[in-house]
Protein backbone atom coordinates (compact mmCIF):
# COMPACT_ATOMS: atom_id res chain seq x y z
CA UNK A 1 0.00 0.00 0.00
CA UNK A 2 1.12 3.31 -1.20
CA UNK A 3 1.71 6.24 1.63
CA UNK A 4 -1.07 8.27 0.35
CA UNK A 5 -3.53 4.87 0.74
CA UNK A 6 -2.19 4.72 3.87
CA UNK A 7 -2.39 8.03 4.65
CA UNK A 8 -6.65 7.80 3.49
CA UNK A 9 -7.21 5.22 5.72
CA UNK A 10 -6.16 6.32 8.44
CA UNK A 11 -8.36 9.29 7.68
CA UNK A 12 -11.07 7.27 7.32
CA UNK A 13 -10.42 5.55 10.45
CA UNK A 14 -10.41 8.48 12.94
CA UNK A 15 -13.81 9.93 10.93
CA UNK A 16 -15.32 6.60 11.81
CA UNK A 17 -13.97 6.50 15.41
CA UNK A 18 -15.14 10.37 16.05
CA UNK A 19 -18.78 9.54 14.49
CA UNK A 20 -18.90 6.56 17.21
CA UNK A 21 -17.76 8.31 19.91
CA UNK A 22 -21.10 9.95 20.68
CA UNK A 23 -22.85 6.49 20.85
CA UNK A 24 -20.48 4.80 23.03
CA UNK A 25 -20.21 7.88 25.47
CA UNK A 26 -23.90 7.64 25.54
CA UNK A 27 -23.91 3.42 25.81
CA UNK A 28 -21.14 4.40 28.66
CA UNK A 29 -23.71 6.49 30.72
CA UNK A 30 -24.91 4.72 34.10
CA UNK A 31 -28.42 4.17 34.08
CA UNK A 32 -30.61 6.97 36.30
CA UNK A 33 -31.15 4.51 39.38
CA UNK A 34 -34.86 5.31 40.49
CA UNK A 35 -34.91 5.54 44.34
CA UNK A 36 -36.26 2.69 46.29
CA UNK A 37 -39.14 4.49 47.79
CA UNK A 38 -40.38 5.49 44.36
CA UNK A 39 -40.01 2.44 42.77
CA UNK A 40 -42.06 0.73 46.19
CA UNK A 41 -44.57 3.14 45.97
CA UNK A 42 -45.05 2.69 41.79
CA UNK A 43 -45.11 -0.82 41.93
CA UNK A 44 -48.13 -0.63 44.62
CA UNK A 45 -49.89 1.69 41.98
CA UNK A 46 -49.24 -0.76 39.44
CA UNK A 47 -50.07 -3.78 41.62
CA UNK A 48 -53.65 -2.38 42.04
CA UNK A 49 -54.27 -1.38 38.52
CA UNK A 50 -53.38 -4.89 37.04
CA UNK A 51 -55.86 -6.48 35.11
CA UNK A 52 -57.40 -3.27 34.25
CA UNK A 53 -58.13 -2.00 30.89
CA UNK A 54 -55.84 1.05 30.65
CA UNK A 55 -52.04 1.77 30.38
CA UNK A 56 -51.16 3.03 33.95
CA UNK A 57 -47.86 5.53 34.39
CA UNK A 58 -47.33 7.26 37.31
CA UNK A 59 -46.23 10.96 37.81
CA UNK A 60 -43.61 12.21 40.58
CA UNK A 61 -43.35 15.83 41.88
CA UNK A 62 -40.53 17.61 40.53
CA UNK A 63 -37.73 17.56 42.72
CA UNK A 64 -38.72 15.54 46.02
CA UNK A 65 -36.36 14.75 48.00
CA UNK A 66 -37.85 11.41 49.36
CA UNK A 67 -38.65 10.16 52.88
CA UNK A 68 -36.13 10.22 55.55
CA UNK A 69 -33.78 7.07 56.03
CA UNK A 70 -34.71 3.77 57.03
CA UNK A 71 -32.98 1.15 58.69
CA UNK A 72 -35.77 -1.70 57.48
CA UNK A 73 -37.57 -2.18 54.39
CA UNK A 74 -40.11 0.63 53.56
CA UNK A 75 -43.59 -0.66 53.87
CA UNK A 76 -47.05 1.05 52.17
CA UNK A 77 -49.40 2.17 54.24
CA UNK A 78 -52.86 1.27 51.85
CA UNK A 79 -55.66 3.69 52.08
CA UNK A 80 -58.89 2.26 50.74
CA UNK A 81 -59.88 3.84 47.89
CA UNK A 82 -62.47 3.13 44.65
CA UNK A 83 -59.52 3.55 42.08
CA UNK A 84 -56.34 4.04 41.38
CA UNK A 85 -56.38 7.06 39.08
CA UNK A 86 -55.86 10.45 39.01
CA UNK A 87 -54.21 12.43 41.83
CA UNK A 88 -53.26 9.94 44.88
CA UNK A 89 -51.81 10.29 48.44
CA UNK A 90 -48.57 7.01 48.77
CA UNK A 91 -48.15 6.63 52.46
CA UNK A 92 -45.07 4.94 53.16
CA UNK A 93 -44.09 3.96 57.24
CA UNK A 94 -40.68 2.92 58.26
CA UNK A 95 -40.48 0.72 61.94
CA UNK A 96 -36.61 1.67 63.03
CA UNK A 97 -36.71 4.84 62.94
CA UNK A 98 -40.49 4.83 63.26
CA UNK A 99 -42.03 7.60 60.93
CA UNK A 100 -44.75 7.74 58.33
CA UNK A 101 -44.38 10.05 55.11
CA UNK A 102 -46.39 10.82 52.07
CA UNK A 103 -45.76 11.95 48.95
CA UNK A 104 -48.85 13.46 45.78
CA UNK A 105 -48.58 11.77 42.54
CA UNK A 106 -50.59 11.75 39.58
CA UNK A 107 -51.89 8.03 38.13
CA UNK A 108 -52.62 8.37 34.13
CA UNK A 109 -54.88 5.66 33.17
CA UNK A 110 -54.67 5.84 29.15
CA UNK A 111 -57.59 3.90 27.50
CA UNK A 112 -59.30 4.31 23.94
CA UNK A 113 -62.74 5.55 25.26
CA UNK A 114 -65.68 5.44 23.02
CA UNK A 115 -67.43 9.21 22.22
CA UNK A 116 -69.96 10.75 19.97
CA UNK A 117 -68.32 11.53 16.83
CA UNK A 118 -70.79 14.51 16.17
CA UNK A 119 -73.53 15.92 17.96
CA UNK A 120 -76.15 13.60 18.42
CA UNK A 121 -80.14 14.69 19.57
CA UNK A 122 -82.08 12.29 22.32
CA UNK A 123 -83.35 9.26 20.96
CA UNK A 124 -81.36 8.89 18.86
CA UNK A 125 -80.77 5.04 17.81
CA UNK A 126 -76.89 4.86 17.39
CA UNK A 127 -75.11 3.91 14.71
CA UNK A 128 -71.42 2.84 14.08
CA UNK A 129 -71.18 6.40 12.20
CA UNK A 130 -72.43 8.51 15.19
CA UNK A 131 -69.36 6.64 17.41
CA UNK A 132 -65.49 7.02 17.60
CA UNK A 133 -62.90 5.51 20.08
CA UNK A 134 -60.65 8.08 21.40
CA UNK A 135 -57.57 7.77 23.75
CA UNK A 136 -57.93 9.66 27.15
CA UNK A 137 -56.60 9.44 30.44
CA UNK A 138 -59.31 7.88 32.44
CA UNK A 139 -58.29 10.11 35.40
CA UNK A 140 -60.51 13.01 34.05
CA UNK A 141 -63.25 11.03 32.96
CA UNK A 142 -66.32 10.11 35.53
CA UNK A 143 -66.14 6.23 36.55
CA UNK A 144 -68.28 4.32 33.83
CA UNK A 145 -67.32 5.57 30.75
CA UNK A 146 -67.40 3.18 28.19
CA UNK A 147 -64.56 1.11 26.72
CA UNK A 148 -66.16 -1.11 23.92
CA UNK A 149 -68.35 0.81 20.83
CA UNK A 150 -70.65 -2.68 21.26
CA UNK A 151 -71.93 -1.20 24.56
CA UNK A 152 -73.58 1.58 22.60
CA UNK A 153 -74.11 1.00 19.14
CA UNK A 154 -78.02 -0.07 18.99
CA UNK A 155 -78.93 1.79 22.22
CA UNK A 156 -80.60 5.04 22.12
CA UNK A 157 -79.15 9.26 23.75
CA UNK A 158 -81.32 9.79 26.62
CA UNK A 159 -79.88 12.94 26.56
CA UNK A 160 -78.65 15.43 23.67
CA UNK A 161 -74.98 14.37 23.26
CA UNK A 162 -71.96 16.73 21.97
CA UNK A 163 -69.47 15.61 19.37
CA UNK A 164 -66.23 14.33 21.17
CA UNK A 165 -68.65 13.60 24.56
CA UNK A 166 -67.31 10.39 25.92
CA UNK A 167 -70.31 8.11 26.64
CA UNK A 168 -71.98 6.53 29.87
CA UNK A 169 -73.63 4.33 30.21
CA UNK A 170 -76.51 5.77 32.53
CA UNK A 171 -76.62 8.59 29.43
CA UNK A 172 -78.03 5.93 26.89
CA UNK A 173 -81.47 3.73 26.95
CA UNK A 174 -82.57 0.81 25.23
CA UNK A 175 -84.25 1.56 22.01
CA UNK A 176 -88.04 2.09 21.88
CA UNK A 177 -90.17 -0.20 20.37
CA UNK A 178 -93.23 1.02 20.68
CA UNK A 179 -93.80 4.71 19.77
CA UNK A 180 -96.07 7.45 21.21
CA UNK A 181 -99.66 7.12 19.23
CA UNK A 182 -99.09 3.35 17.88
CA UNK A 183 -101.49 1.10 17.58
CA UNK A 184 -100.65 -2.32 19.67
CA UNK A 185 -102.18 -5.25 20.87
CA UNK A 186 -102.30 -5.80 24.86
CA UNK A 187 -102.18 -9.26 26.00
CA UNK A 188 -104.14 -9.44 29.41
CA UNK A 189 -103.06 -12.15 31.97
CA UNK A 190 -105.61 -13.48 34.34
CA UNK A 191 -105.14 -16.70 37.00
CA UNK A 192 -107.44 -18.30 34.57
CA UNK A 193 -107.42 -16.34 31.65
CA UNK A 194 -105.49 -14.81 28.79
CA UNK A 195 -107.12 -12.32 26.27
CA UNK A 196 -105.71 -10.03 23.80
CA UNK A 197 -107.22 -6.07 23.08
CA UNK A 198 -106.39 -3.87 20.89
CA UNK A 199 -105.31 -0.13 22.47
CA UNK A 200 -103.10 3.08 21.54
CA UNK A 201 -100.23 3.63 23.51
CA UNK A 202 -100.05 7.10 25.18
CA UNK A 203 -95.72 7.04 25.38
CA UNK A 204 -93.21 5.30 24.49
CA UNK A 205 -91.49 2.40 25.61
CA UNK A 206 -88.31 -0.20 25.31
CA UNK A 207 -88.59 -3.24 26.20
CA UNK A 208 -88.87 -4.13 29.86
CA UNK A 209 -90.94 -0.49 30.65
CA UNK A 210 -94.22 0.08 31.65
CA UNK A 211 -95.99 2.44 29.82
CA UNK A 212 -99.52 3.54 29.62
CA UNK A 213 -102.28 2.42 27.10
CA UNK A 214 -105.85 3.59 26.14
CA UNK A 215 -108.09 0.51 25.36
CA UNK A 216 -110.72 0.51 22.90
CA UNK A 217 -113.15 0.77 24.98
CA UNK A 218 -111.20 4.25 26.42
CA UNK A 219 -109.61 2.53 29.91
CA UNK A 220 -106.37 3.21 30.38
CA UNK A 221 -104.02 0.69 31.79
CA UNK A 222 -100.12 0.84 32.80
CA UNK A 223 -98.67 -2.33 30.77
CA UNK A 224 -95.60 -3.71 29.81
CA UNK A 225 -93.46 -3.17 27.08
CA UNK A 226 -92.89 -7.29 25.73
CA UNK A 227 -91.60 -6.56 22.00
CA UNK A 228 -92.54 -4.33 19.12
CA UNK A 229 -96.15 -3.61 19.08
CA UNK A 230 -96.79 -6.02 22.11
CA UNK A 231 -97.34 -5.12 25.97
CA UNK A 232 -98.76 -6.66 28.63
CA UNK A 233 -101.42 -6.60 31.64
CA UNK A 234 -101.39 -8.52 34.77
CA UNK A 235 -104.59 -9.04 36.61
Amino acid sequence: MTAGRLAGAWRQALVAAAIALPGLAALAQPAVRVPEWQALAERHVLQHNAGAPWRTSVEWPVDEPGPPACQQPLRVVDVARSRWLGPLSINLACDKPSWRWSVMVRVRGMANVVQASRPLPAGRRLSADDLQLAEVDLASEPPGVLLDMAQALGRETARPLRENTSLLLNALRAPTVIQTGERVTVQVQGRAFQISVEGTAQQGGAVGDTIRIKLADGKLVSAQVLRAGQAEVRM
